[in-house]
């Protein structure tokens, strides 16, 4: 039988401590920050849609729902 290599990041990440399992989330969310933006299509984009879009509450609240969805992973795994 073939030799697999391939585990699973959830399992992996249930071996680590409290520490380190939040340095590896800080590092996959600097990746994530880095990444360039994909290009918006520009099919006749309403003025309003757009600043809406850039206002600093949505941003804010796109950081707390990412926020939200990391928390719960985590405890959804340390339950497991």
């Amino acid at each position: 039988m073939v030799n697999r290599k391939n585990r699973n990041v959830a399992s992996e990440i249930d071996k680590l401590n409290e520490h380190e399992t939040s340095a590896v989330l800080d590092y996959i969310s600097d990746i994530l920050s880095s990444r360039s933006p994909k290009p918006i299509e520009n099919l006749q984009s309403d003025d309003l849609i757009v600043s809406l879009s850039d206002a600093y509450e949505n941003k804010r609240a796109q950081q707390v729902f990412e926020w939200e969805r990391v928390r719960r992973q985590n405890s959804i795994q340390r339950a497991a």
